[in-house]
This record gives C-alpha cells, sequence and structure tokens, in this order.
C-alpha cells in the first residue's frame, strides 16, 4: 500500500482502467484517494451509465457520494406508483444529465412529463437516445434542448414528438416512416453528421433531400438495393454532397455504374465503406478520389483491377459475417499500393498466384480473422508477400495454435504476432 500512495493520479487511473464497474466498486472503500480515482469524473462521464429499468425500486436509503452525468430510463408498459418513486429520486443522483437514453413503451402521457424537466432538468443534455415510442395520451409533445448535439431515434410514432435543437449536429435515425423523413428534413441545413437505417425497401423521399453542411454519411438499407428507378435521383443526391470527407454504404446490391458516378461526386471523401449483401464490388474508378486514406470493402466478391488510390493508408477487405467468405480478384494491386500500412483480411481467399505476387515493404500491421480452417502454409506464403510487417493480428482462427505461431515467428523475428487461440467446436 505504501507504494501505491507515491503514485500520481494519472498512473493510478491507467491501473484501474483494465476493471469494470463490479470490481471498482469493492475497491472504492480502501481509502478516499482511491474512491476519487477509480469514480472520476473523466471515468463516470465516459464509462458509466445509471439505469432505471421499468419499476424495479432503487433503494432510497442508499448514499449516493456522487453525481452521474449519464442516464438510462426505461418506463414499462404498466407506469406504477413505483417508477414514479424511482423518478422523484433521480435528481438526486443526476440533476443535470449529460446523455439521456429513453426507453418508453407505454403510450401515456408520463413521457411527456420526463421530456418536460418535471423529475430533473434537461438544459445540459449534449446526447438524446429515444426508443419504443413518442406517442402520449395528450398528443404531441415538444421540448426545447438548446445544447442537444446528437439525437439518435429509434421509435415509432415521432410525428407525436417535436425538439427544439439549434445546436444538432448529428443524427442517427431508424426509418420506419414518412415521419422519420420529415424528421430529417427538420434538421437538415444544420447536421454534419447523419446515419439513416432504413427498416423497410422503401427509400421514401430521402434523396430529394439536401444537406449543405454533412461531411459524415451512412445509409444502411439491407433489404433493398440501389434499382434502375432510383439511379438518376441518387446519383443527384450525391452531387450534392461534394464536401463529404466520410461515407459508409450497406446495400443489399449496388450498380457499378451508380458507384462510378458517386467517386466522381463525392472526390473529397477521406473515408469510404462499402458493404452488399450480393454481387460484386467494383473499384476500377475509386482512384479518382486522391484524398483517400481509409477504405472498407465487404462483399461476396471484389475486383481490385485498376485500383490504385494514391493516398491509401488502410484497407479491409471482407466481413465477419460473409459465410462462404470473400473473392478478391486482382489481389497483386494491392502490391502497388505505395502508401498502404495497414492490411485487414476478414475470410478473404488466397489463391496460388500469390506466391508469384513481387513482395512490398510498405504493410507493416495485418490483420487476419474469422477463417473456419486457416491453414499454416497460407498464412506463410502471405507473411512472405509482406516481409515488412512489424505487427500480425490473427483472432477467431479456430485450430491456429502457438506451434504455428512459432513457424511464422522464425520467419520474421521482429515481427509482434497476438492472437487467440481458438480450438475447434464438437
Amino acid at each position: 500500500m505504501a507504494y501505491f500512495e507515491l503514485l500520481p493520479n494519472e498512473i493510478l487511473e491507467n491501473i484501474f482502467q483494465y476493471m469494470n464497474f463490479k470490481n471498482r466498486r469493492k475497491l472504492s472503500p480502501v481509502c478516499t484517494r482511491w474512491n476519487n480515482v477509480l469514480f472520476s469524473d473523466q471515468y463516470l462521464r465516459k464509462n458509466v451509465v445509471f439505469h432505471i429499468d421499468g419499476c424495479r425500486m432503487l433503494d432510497a436509503k442508499m448514499i449516493l457520494t456522487r453525481t452521474y452525468p449519464a442516464l438510462s430510463l426505461k418506463v414499462d408498459n404498466q407506469f406504477s406508483n413505483e417508477m414514479l418513486k424511482n423518478l422523484r429520486l433521480i435528481n438526486s443522483f443526476s440533476p443535470k444529465p449529460t446523455f439521456l437514453r429513453l426507453e418508453n413503451r407505454n403510450a401515456d402521457h408520463h413521457l411527456g412529463w420526463i421530456l418536460d424537466g418535471v423529475f430533473f432538468s434537461l438544459e445540459d443534455v449534449t446526447q438524446l437516445h429515444l426508443l419504443g415510442t413518442c406517442k402520449t395520451e395528450r398528443g404531441v409533445c415538444f421540448v426545447l434542448l438548446n445544447n442537444l448535439k446528437v439525437l439518435k431515434i429509434e421509435a415509432v410514432h415521432v410525428e407525436f414528438f417535436r425538439v427544439g435543437a439549434p445546436n444538432l449536429t448529428e443524427l442517427q435515425v431508424l426509418v420506419r416512416s414518412e415521419d422519420h423523413m420529415d424528421l430529417l428534413h427538420q434538421f437538415a441545413d444544420q447536421l454534419t453528421k447523419l446515419t439513416a437505417v432504413f427498416d423497410s425497401k422503401d427509400g421514401y423521399y430521402f434523396y430529394n433531400l439536401k444537406f449543405p453542411q454533412l461531411t459524415d454519411l451512412t445509409v444502411e438499407r439491407s433489404l433493398k438495393g440501389m434499382i434502375k428507378s432510383e439511379q438518376d435521383i441518387s446519383i443527384a443526391f450525391f452531387r450534392r454532397l461534394k464536401q463529404l470527407t466520410k461515407l459508409r454504404l450497406s446495400f443489399k446490391f449496388i450498380d457499378s455504374y451508380v458507384m462510378q458516378e458517386i467517386y466522381e461526386s463525392v472526390p473529397n471523401l477521406v473515408e469510404l465503406q462499402l458493404e452488399v449483401c450480393e454481387g460484386t464490388i467494383e473499384l476500377s474508378n475509386i482512384s479518382k478520389l486522391i484524398h483517400l486514406k481509409k477504405l472498407t470493402i465487404a462483399a461476396e466478391k471484389v475486383n481490385l483491377l485498376n485500383t490504385k488510390p494514391p493516398n491509401l493508408k488502410h484497407l479491409t477487405l471482407g466481413s465477419a459475417i460473409t459465410g462462404a467468405g470473400t473473392f478478391v480478384y486482382a489481389f497483386e494491386n494491392i502490391m502497388l499500393l505505395d502508401n498502404l500500412r495497414s492490411l485487414t483480411l476478414h475470410n478473404v481467399k488466397f489463391y496460388p498466384e500469390v506466391l508469384k505476387l513481387t513482395p512490398t515493404y510498405n504493410v507493416v500491421t495485418m490483420s487476419i480473422t474469422h477463417y473456419k480452417r486457416l491453414l499454416e502454409n497460407h498464412l506463410q506464403i502471405i507473411v512472405k508477400r509482406f516481409p515488412a510487417l512489424q505487427h500480425l493480428k490473427i483472432a477467431d482462427c479456430p485450430g491456429f495454435t502457438q506451434r504455428e505461431i512459432d513457424k511464422i515467428k522464425r520467419m520474421n523475428p521482429r515481427m509482434f504476432i497476438s492472437f487467440d487461440e481458438v480450438r475447434f467446436q464438437l
């Protein structure tokens, strides 16, 4: 204990960061200093959310020596007196939360009470997450949140929810109806980051919207692809987003012509992620993205022919959820990427032609994951093609043991290898 007393708080925080909340709570009675470091304001703000789960009663006699900036509330189908008592206690341990997660499963007027700030102040809320339903007995619920910056909606009946948020810059929405589109339209002019996940095949009028400030866009529409009837309107949509720097698209399939037009429409992309459930992703025209540094591709087939983005540093191929693996054509183009430093392969199929590839000395970090059967000679082939590797990570590859690691280590003694030894399941 004497030695720990000599350590500064910063060192103690680095030691305690490997502990979960339960273990931290066990150690907090050791001394006042440990209690303050274990549950510092910085730790509580980043890692702890105080949950009130339905009608499970809080202990009113519990002495709370600290306040919690993150709060999660779940309103059950039956709003009981127990729940009301819980709400009245919130002001003692979370008087001014900055993060609020509200899950409402009951269409009653109590949701309005919570959002009106009856039980605690909402003036400092910067992140709001709504789940369940926004429907109330009293009709439309309006709330003014001047400091709100991030809004996440995974709820139905959003037509009953109106929010004033002049400083909102990020919106994440699960699109289930045109009412969700109206919410997007309300904040379109001020958003810099948008995540739109479509819960149906209908895209509504999403491609008609304009986002003049948007720099980060994620669109997930796994139930529907970019069909021909939407080609013109979708291309026009991306042509209005020349300021985009980050783009993530997840579709059932994406037409190669549409992708070519997207590459030309958003020339300032720094990060691009493409995921399709069917078909092939063609990357022949991606070289036009001269600012691109991070590229992630997940599909059954990927064609890398003529893929030479000049400043690409991080490349990820394949997906952990693709059962049959990812077939990559023109794998040799990876060896021609002069600025590539990091390569991640998720269940990517290797071909005998890899043996003939000219080694590249650019890649220093590689991750190989989610292979149902990773053969030792396959991995040795890859390692030989990247002799400058400094760090190799192997994860979720059953059957790969320390013996194989030792063999690879002898090929490059200076390379650091991390892996999890997963046994075959019978």
